[in-house]
């Protein structure tokens, strides 16, 4: 076969195969909702059998491990792939597939086995590793018999990424920058001919996926840098914060995976989320959009409540108090000390203990708790703070602090005077966590 013919099979592979793979990840995503929220309604339907129920699950869905990296904490999984690729001169031939077709599917069975025991992970991160996976293992499971052209393992890998991404965000922007991002950081050698491919991949993939609506709703937020100094302090809290959650999560998933008490820590794991969830409430568990969306709605309209008393309109403000007795005017902070540490307890034993899920919503819903509980002692608004929380703590997690503040102002519909502010936080935030992570290697 002529060269030129490799190279048009090549493109014709993958164009089938990143529509093939946006197909399956936006089937997964409707089926991943629907999953999520019968099964907090199950919960709060039947509320007397959680502690029946939920350790059941939850010992189930930790049965990922059987199937080869399929559980637990995907980012440990997708660095080892960029070390695999890095270590070879020439990764197009060295480095074979990294996880075959019955994991492939494990990834997305466990993941709503996951989520259906409580668990507070996401799916973001299992659409952003199945697409890196899916991409990989059909390329080199079909390499000879299509004749195809040796492509760089590491090309393979960000379009798997710009896939998972866009359809998890629906922002091309993002996609472009988290990709240029992780091309620098890993200082990757085909620089040039790798971004060449993603500006036709990702519009492609963008097209594909379609229009999303924002994940998170809240409304325009202004910043005064008169609080910079604030600002800054609480970038590097949220920044050292995130060193051990992170830290510690990562400890937990390898001592528990390599524990011959695996099963029995499971288990006490189980009860606890039973218990988290029964005492602090459902927002400690799934994937944390409601929690943020609703946490933001609640100071919205205890702010309401403040401007019509301080404007003196009492007519306004009887009405809404009572619409409030009704429970039809939320004012319930969704964001206290205990409903916060819940759901990072939550998340950290379900990913330790190897459950199949997502990082990226979680670490938002966590900042954006942080946020709120420390506007008591900071003196910027509470939405701001929570705003400026999501990024800060997300921005470690991503290793990619100019992607995370900028995907945090699209998905949250917020203008680009936000953006100086979220990229300080971000950046501040994320050499805080780099600067503890080597210090305390």
């Amino acid at each position: 076969m002529g060269m030129n013919m490799k190279i048009f099979t090549t493109i014709i592979f993958f164009i089938v195969a990143i529509i093939i793979i946006v197909h399956m990840n936006k089937t997964f995503f409707d089926i991943y909702d629907v999953v999520q929220m019968n099964t907090k309604q199950n919960l709060t339907n039947y509320s007397k059998y959680i502690f029946i129920y939920v350790p059941i699950m939850f010992f189930i869905a930790s049965k990922a491990k059987h199937f080869e990296l399929s559980d637990g904490f995907f980012e440990l999984y997708i660095e080892k792939m960029v070390e695999s690729v890095n270590n070879h001169a020439k990764s197009y031939s060295k480095t074979s597939y990294f996880v075959g077709g019955l994991s492939n599917i494990a990834i997305y069975i466990f993941s709503l086995l996951a989520i259906a025991s409580g668990a507070a992970v996401g799916d973001e991160g299992v659409i952003i590793y199945s697409s890196i996976c899916l991409m990989l293992y059909f390329y080199f499971k079909t390499k000879k018999v299509l004749g195809l052209k040796d492509i760089y393992t590491e090309l393979i890998i960000y379009l798997g990424y710009a896939i998972g991404f866009t359809i998890t965000y629906g922002s091309m922007i993002s996609t472009f920058f988290y990709i240029l991002e992780h091309m620098v950081i890993n200082k990757d050698i085909n620089f040039f001919s790798n971004f060449g491919v993603m500006v036709c991949a990702i519009p492609f993939i963008y097209y594909l996926v379609g229009e999303k609506n924002n994940i998170i709703k809240i409304d325009k937020l202004s910043f005064k840098f008169e609080n910079f100094g604030y600002i800054v302090l609480f970038s590097v809290i949220m920044g050292t914060l995130s060193f051990g959650f992170f830290r510690s999560l990562n400890v937990m998933f390898n001592y528990i995976k390599t524990s011959k008490f695996n099963d029995l820590y499971v288990i006490l794991f189980g009860f606890l989320i039973a218990f988290i969830i029964k005492k602090l409430g459902f927002l400690t568990m799934g994937v944390g959009e409601s929690a943020i969306n609703e946490g933001f709605q609640a100071v919205i309209n205890n702010e309401k409540l403040k401007q019509l008393e301080k404007e003196q309109k009492y007519d306004e403000l009887d009405k809404l108090k009572k619409l409030e007795k009704e429970g039809k005017f939320d004012t319930v902070n969704r964001f206290n000390i205990y409903s916060v540490l819940g759901r990072i307890v939550n998340t950290n034993v379900s990913i330790g203990s190897g459950l199949t899920g997502g990082l990226v919503i979680p670490s938002m819903t966590i900042g954006c708790g942080v946020g709120s509980v420390l506007s008591e002692y900071i003196p910027i608004p509470q939405q701001n703070l929570m705003y400026l929380g999501m990024t800060a703590f997300l921005s470690p997690f991503l290793d990619a602090p100019i992607t995370s503040a900028l995907v945090i102002n699209i998905i949250c519909n917020q203008t680009y005077d936000t953006l100086p502010l979220s990229l300080c936080v971000s950046f501040i935030s994320y050499f805080t966590y780099t600067f503890l992570k080597n210090k305390l290697h």
